[in-house]
This record gives structure tokens, sequence and C-alpha cells, in this order.
């Protein structure tokens, strides 16, 4: 059985190490690190599927761990039965604070069985594996930095251990309550239970009763797609209920009767507050190490040999299994029967081949894991040459993970000349590693319009040379690689690593393309019809035709990510950015992927971006929206020098719950002088009612002190006043959840309305009359209107008619639906002019499409529209590639 090892994301701009072994043998797959943008990299080089047994995670901050959320929810969409997630302390409390936008409404639904590993390190010389399953075998090795150096100590570990299914090859059986169990019922039975005042194994027991909600699996078979009622629903009428709030009784799925528990009260109150034993925000976070070990390969099988001992051809199955077989022969004139054991075909089995992943921040780091090596015997052999120890297991490839410095530290030096010789160690550091363009497909269809307007269309920030090589870094061993995303390593039983190139990279056109033009694959005719609109534009500019803005013309709009649900090769999740000259700039939403997507766009000059950054709003708890809030938060908390004004973050009051049980883990800037002044959605709403309200949906979910109307009214009133602004009002529109789009008036007569996801509603129209720029979600294209009321989402025909029925001057659709992975949805018009509100006529406005990284102006954004029929024949002139996989995450996607 022999196993490859694929590099799917390295330390780039916008992504971070992750590695995917494959056993093709098995059909299975094991995936180290998951950081933000891995559910895109994965979707584009279709490196993750059903096959996926586990998630490895060497950290549980952003750095390695903020795109966990996207991957489960991928996971649980592809109807994967178990899943097993392993990492440091607070990997259960990062996955239980997730549960407001994880929480799977199935009958079946994937189980998640969540191991944290310790942080006493198991140095016998024979240790529990953290992980085993018939293909590998998975030791742990924490990490700590010198801080943690007195609490080193060498005794056998006992690993805490989260199951919420029966563990593979088990027998199921009811599990009957613990102490803990009674306790805990106890407590939730009785009047004002908070389980925030919950410490210790309660409050560990409380988390998993979150995560065990959140995943529920009760070995039904899922029921059948429920299909939309024939009937149109009243556009003001609100739902009685969204899918992610508690019901007093769950429905029935076609007489299958959904068997998991109710949700408990308090399941959306704060967590129980996580006190990890190192100081957070000072990098001292542990890490783990992995050791990775495959199953010992039986010999090969010498079919001359078993011919001549008398084996038949239908006992050779017996022989390999182990098991030993009685042959008749012919001896002279007697015939005998003797015993052929598995020995005597078979020769020797091959020795277990096994990687290892370090990931060492800092020098900080560098003396646990040389004490660790050091002083076990068991991964003391490891880094033996002997053939004793080299015959029970030979390391083939060390991954290092490493931070600043530590390359370059003697003992690191020293620690990695101690693998033998023929080890090959694969390096990722950010100062000696390439950083080219991780999502090609995207950046390829940017560089071919970049030769239409090269400013509308920038080229992303890329750089194919490395800070510093590593030949100029003395003492290294000389099998040493730096890690690019184009590794394919084959570990071969018998056999060291050879490196590919993955599949996918051979379709990378970006790089090329920039080195050949004539890659970009442009015909004469398309380049004669860039030449032809180019000279149109120009020609309306000279007469005077070319369409105006009354005000705010020089207000930027830069779409981030346009895709909705879930990423494709071509388009990121929802985000756009909004600079005001002279003022600042504000985010409308941010899924993952969202500071990669900043980064890409502005190079080195993304840290003054994120100093400039006043707002961020949130319309809604849908991951594709707010999943890289944490990750911006986390960059602006570590910016050198550090930013002289707050940001201000409104959203809705499971978005602050959810960051501030994040922060408990790592510092996301939440109490710092000038960090992060959280808003609540409500409080801003247009209508100004003075209080909130406290029924249905629009009810506030909790009472905790930062909920206080009046100090989110006043934090409004000071984000006025940063950005320039005569209103900030958040306005409630029909979304699957509560969710709010917003009017930002300013003071020098422009207004933007932002839709957030929401079916065609007239809430929208009032609160925003008369916007210069309406931007709002075109989910579906014309045609799917039925679709669309299903998912509570827009057409393109429904966006067009609401920016006409608001008298809006601009409208900007995004938010595109993965069926259109490239290129959005046809604009089609609907013919529909309803009569004017307010007493003013109403007008066509003009209309664009948004692309990820497009530069825009509002007093630009009529060129965009003249631009559309080219782009669409640009889109046209190449082969759409990885659409059937996009289509097939689109088709599993809940949203």
């Amino acid at each position: 059985m022999s196993w490859t090892v694929s590099v799917v994301t390295s330390a780039t701009t916008d992504t971070q190490p992750s590695l995917v072994v494959n056993i093709d043998q098995a059909n299975a797959k094991y995936i180290f690190n998951v950081a933000e943008n891995s559910n895109r990299a994965y979707t584009q080089k279709g490196s993750h599927g059903k096959k996926t047994r586990a998630f490895f995670l060497t950290q549980v901050g952003a750095q390695r761990a903020g795109g966990l959320a996207g991957m489960l929810m991928c996971s649980a969409d592809q109807s994967m039965h178990t899943l097993d997630v392993v990492g440091p302390p607070g990997l259960l409390h990062t996955i239980a604070s997730m549960r407001s936008y994880i929480y799977r409404r199935v009958v079946q639904s994937m189980a998640v069985n969540i191991k944290e590993v310790a942080l006493s390190s198991d140095l016998s010389s024979s240790p529990n594996p953290t992980y085993q399953d018939k293909n590998l075998t998975v030791y742990s090795i924490p990490i700590l930095d010198d801080s943690h150096a007195a609490s080193l100590d060498s005794t056998v570990c006992h690993e805490e251990t989260t199951h919420f299914s029966t563990p593979r090859g088990s027998v199921k059986r009811k599990r009957e309550p613990s102490p803990v169990d009674e306790s805990l019922s106890d407590l939730m039975a009785e009047p004002g239970f908070s389980a925030e005042k919950l410490q210790g194994e309660l409050a560990d027991e409380w988390r998993r009763l979150m995560v065990k909600h959140m995943f529920p699996s009760t070995g039904l078979p899922p029921p059948p797609e429920k299909k939309c009622r024939d009937r149109d629903a009243p556009r003001q009428k609100r739902p009685k209920r969204c899918p992610e709030e508690t019901p007093e009784e769950e429905p029935e799925a076609d007489g299958i009767q959904d068997s998991r528990p109710r949700i408990p009260a308090g399941y959306h109150h704060q967590l129980p507050k996580f006190t990890p034993s190192w100081s957070v925000g000072t990098g001292a976070a542990p890490t783990s190490a992995y050791v990775v070990v495959g199953p010992s390969i039986r010999g090969k099988f010498d079919v001359e040999k078993s011919l001549a001992l008398g084996v038949a051809v239908n006992q050779r199955s017996a022989l390999t299994k182990g098991e030993s077989v009685t042959v008749t022969v012919e001896e002279g004139d007697m015939t005998v029967e003797k015993v052929v054991h598995p020995h005597d075909c078979i020769g020797p089995s091959e020795t277990p081949p096994a990687m290892i992943v370090l990931d060492i921040p800092s020098p900080a780091f560098i003396n646990s894991i040389v004490y660790s090596f050091a002083q076990s015997p068991f991964y003391a052999k490891l880094r033996s040459s002997r053939p004793e120890d080299i015959s029970e297991t030979v390391v083939r490839t060390v991954f290092h993970l490493v931070g600043e410095g530590v390359l370059h530290d003697p003992r690191y030096i020293e620690f990695m000349n101690g693998f033998p010789a023929n080890a090959h160690h694969v390096i990722s550091s950010p100062e000696c590693g390439p950083d080219p363009v991780t999502f090609t497909t995207a950046a390829f269809n940017q560089l071919r319009l970049h030769q239409l307007d090269p400013v509308m269309f920038p080229i992303p920030y890329y750089s194919l040379k490395p800070q510093r090589e590593l030949s100029v870094i003395p003492g290294l061993p000389a099998n040493c690689v730096v890690m690019e995303s184009t590794f394919h390593m084959s570990s071969r039983p018998g056999a060291f690593p050879e490196y590919n190139r993955l599949p996918w990279e051979r379709r990378d056109c970006f790089h090329p393309a920039l080195r050949h033009p004539h890659l970009l694959m442009l015909s004469s005719p398309l380049l004669k019809k860039f030449t032809d609109v180019r000279a149109k534009i120009e020609e309306r500019i000279a007469n005077g035709t070319a369409p105006t803005t009354s005000k705010g013309s020089d207000v930027v709009v830069i779409p981030l990510g346009t895709a909705s649900a879930v990423p494709t090769s071509s388009r990121n999740v929802s985000s756009t950015l909004i600079r005001i000259p002279g003022r600042g700039s504000l985010l409308l939403d941010a899924g993952e992927g969202t500071w990669g997507q900043l980064a890409r766009h502005f190079g080195p000059e993304v840290d003054d971006v994120l100093r400039d950054l006043r707002c961020i709003f949130v319309s809604h708890i849908h991951g594709d929206h707010h999943a890289g809030v944490a990750k911006i938060l986390l960059k602006r908390r570590q910016l050198n020098p550090r930013a002289m004004q707050p940001l201000y973050l409104v959203g809705v009051h499971k978005l602050h719950l959810y960051l501030r049980e994040l922060a408990d883990i790592e510092d996301l800037g939440l109490t710092d002088p000038n960090g992060v002044v959280t808003v609540i959605s409500d409080a801003l709403h247009v209508k100004r009612s003075g209080e909130y309200l406290n029924r249905g949906m629009w009810r506030i979910e909790g009472s905790e002190p930062w909920t206080d109307y009046e100090r989110s009214v006043a934090a409004g009133m000071r984000l006025c006043v940063a950005l320039g602004l005569e209103r900030f009002a958040t306005i409630d529109v029909f979304h699957q959840v509560k969710c709010y789009g917003v009017c930002i008036r300013s003071q020098d007569g422009w207004s933007i309305v932002f839709s957030g996801d929401t079916l065609p509603t007239q809430s929208l129209v009032r609160g925003g009359w008369a916007a210069t720029l309406l931007i709002h979600e075109a989910t579906m294209g014309d045609g799917e209107e039925e679709m669309a009321r299903c998912k509570a989402h827009s057409t393109v025909g429904q966006a067009i008619d609401t920016a006409r029925r608001m008298n809006a001057e601009n409208v900007l659709l995004t938010h595109f639906s993965a069926r259109y992975p490239r290129m959005p949805p046809p604009i089609e018009s609907s013919g529909i002019r309803p009569p004017p509100g307010y007493g003013a006529p109403v007008r066509d406005p003009v209309v664009a499409l948004a692309f990820d990284n497009v530069n825009l102006t509002i007093g630009n954004m009529w060129k965009l529209s003249m631009y559309l029929s080219v782009i669409q024949k640009a889109f046209a002139d190449t082969k759409v590639e990885a659409d059937e996989e996009e289509a097939k995450v689109a088709r599993a996607a809940i949203h």
C-alpha cells in the first residue's frame, strides 16, 4: 500500500500550508491544516471529498484553522458519515463557537469526533497514538514556547477525547450518563441557568453538547429534499422562525421523525469562558507536531516458489492474509500433505514509512521540540541512522512550518541534521518561499481583462522570487526544498519521495501568460472589440453624453468577493470594500478569504488600507458573509505601527457572540483602546424605535452588557462622524435568518445602499430611496424565480427592478450562485415599470455586474456596464475549467 502527500496550499499572501495524505487503495484522505481559503483551494484542485477521514491542526487560531468552518460545512454537505478533527487545546471551544451558523437541520448529519492533544508529552518508549485506523497511525507532540518550559514532563499523558458517534469498528451501544452528565442536566433544569458560569469538565461537557447539536447523527436515512410550495408568499410577511432558531417541536420529514434532541436553552448564549494556560495575544499558544506512520506492507508474493511448494491458485489469498495452508504433493511413489506457511513464499515486509509535520512559530518553541525528540526513546529512533531503528520505521519526509528566525537558529539547524541523511525536508517559510498567485483561474481572467482596461482590472499582486534563497542559509541538510503548492510526493515503500507537479497545476495559465503574452488566448477579433468599446467610451466622454453621477463620483467600490454560499475557482465569497476619499474605508460583509483578496489587490500597501478601515458591516450570520472577519481583526491587531482610530464592527448579536468566544483563543483587539467597537445592527435600524424588538426572529438573543441599546446608538453616531456620514441606518430584509441591509448617506449628498441577502422587499426600497448606488445580491438568473424564493434570494431581474423602484442611479449586482462559476447570469430586461414612489419619476439605473477585485468608482460604473458585452465574449473564448466540480459543490451546498 502506497501513499502520496500533496501540498495543496503553501505560505503565500492569501494562503497558509495545507497538506493532504492520499491512500488510493483505501480510498482515504487525511488533511493537515485548513487555513483561510482552504475550501476554495481544495475546490480548485479537487483534493477534498467524501474520502476525507480526518483533519489534523497544528494550531487552532486563524493562522492554521481559519478555514475550518468552511471545510466542516463542505464535508457535511457531501454526506460524509464521520469526520475526526485533531488539534491543540481550544479546538473544542473553537468548533462550539460556530454553532450559530453550522447548525445542520437534516435528520442524518455527519458525526464529528474531536480530540484535543494534551499539553503534557508522552515521552515513553511506546506512546499512545492520537489517531489510528487501518491506514495510518498518528502520534502527536505538543510544542510549547519557553514560558512553558517548567511544565515539560515525561509522564504519560491521558489525552482528552470527545466522541459524538460510534468509533469505527466498535459496537454501537447506548451511552450511560456519567456523573458529569447528571450534574449538567441538574444545572440546566434550574431556573436562571447560565452556561457561561460553568467551569472545568462541566464547561467542556456543555461544549460537547453544543457540537452534538451542530452535527446530529441518528443513523436514519436523510429525508428527500422538500419542494417549495407553489404559492406566492407576501413580500413583507416575515417567517415565523428562521432555520437557526430553536423550535418548540421539530417537524417530521416524510414520515421520518427527527430524533435529534431539542436544542437546549442557552444554545445561543455565551459559552463558558475558555481560560488557556498561555497568555493570549503574546504568540505563546502551543502547537502540535504530528508523526504519521503508514502500515507495515507485506512482502512480495513469490508465485514460482508457491508453485514449487504445491500451492493451488485458490490458496494464495489465504497465504497473503497471513494464514497457513495444507497442500498435497507427490514425493516419489507417495502422496503426502504438507503445511505451507506465509513466510515460505512471501518476502519480508516493507518497513513502514513515516512523515513528520512540525509547526515552529518562533525560536521560543525550538527547545520544546528538541527536548521531546531527545527524551523519548520512541521519537529518538526516528532520527536514528542505526539499521535496527530504520528497520522499524523510516522517516521519508519532514515538513517544517517555521516562523521568522527559526530557520537561522543553530539549534534548529542541528535538530534538522539529526534526521537520517536520506530524509527529505520540505520547508515552509514566508521569507524563503515565492509568492505565486494561488487562484490562477481568477487571476488569468483578470489578466486577460487587464488588456481591456488596466486600471479597472489590475493584475493581482504576486512575487516569484523569494526574499531569501535556502542556499544562503549555512548548515541546512542536503535534501531541503521550499514548500510549493505544486508538490506531489510519493512515499512508496522502498523508495524515497518523488516530486511531481499536481495535475491541476499543469493547467495554470496565469503565470505562463505573464511571460508569454500570446498565451492570453485573445483573438484578433476580440482585441478589435476591446479597441472599439474603448473608442466608444472616449467618444461619449468627449461629446458629453456619458452618464453622470450627481455626487460621490470619486467614491471607490472594490468587490472583493462576488460568489454566494461557496467559493469557486473564479470567485471568492461575499465582500465589498468602499473607500471614501479623505475619510476612510468600510467593508460590506467579509466572507472567508477576504483578507487574502485585500492582500492580493493592494500588495505591500495592504497594511495602510487596514489602518484606514473604519467599519465592517456584516449583514447576517452565514459563513459566506462573516467567516473572514476574525482574520481581518487579527491582522489589524498585529499592525506595527498600530491603527490610531477604532474600527466599528456592526452586526447581529450572534456575530459578536461568536467573535467574543473566539477571542478566548487569540486576541482580536476587542479590548484595545483603538481596537474594535462592537455595534448591534438592530440599534441602528432606520426606524429608530428607541429600543430593541423582543419578538420573533428580530429579537435580541442575549442581554450581555455589550448589547446595551444606547451604547450601540452612541457608537453609531461616532461612526458617522469618523466617515463624514449623515446617517448609517440598517434596514430589515427578507432572508432565511435575521438579515439587515444598510443605507449609508454621506454629508456630501451621495448614498450607498447594500441589500445583504434578501428576496425583493419594499423595506429596502423605502429605506434606500434615491440611492446613488445600490449594491444588490443577484444570486439567481432570470427564470429561476421559484428557486430564488425557496432560498430567500433575488434574481438578476428582481435586483434591477428593486433599483428602479428605489429610483437608484446605479446598481451593482453581486453574490452570484456557483451555477455561474465565472460569468454572472445574463441580464434580461424584465420590462417592468412600476409606478414611481414619493412623487419622483422612475428611471432606469446604470446596471453593472461585479467581478472580484475590479477597481470601480461610482462615477465610472457606466464604463463597466459598456464593457459587459466584450467581457462576455472574452469568457466565451476560453475553455471553462473545473465547472463540473464547482457545480457539484454548488448542488451539495446548503444555504
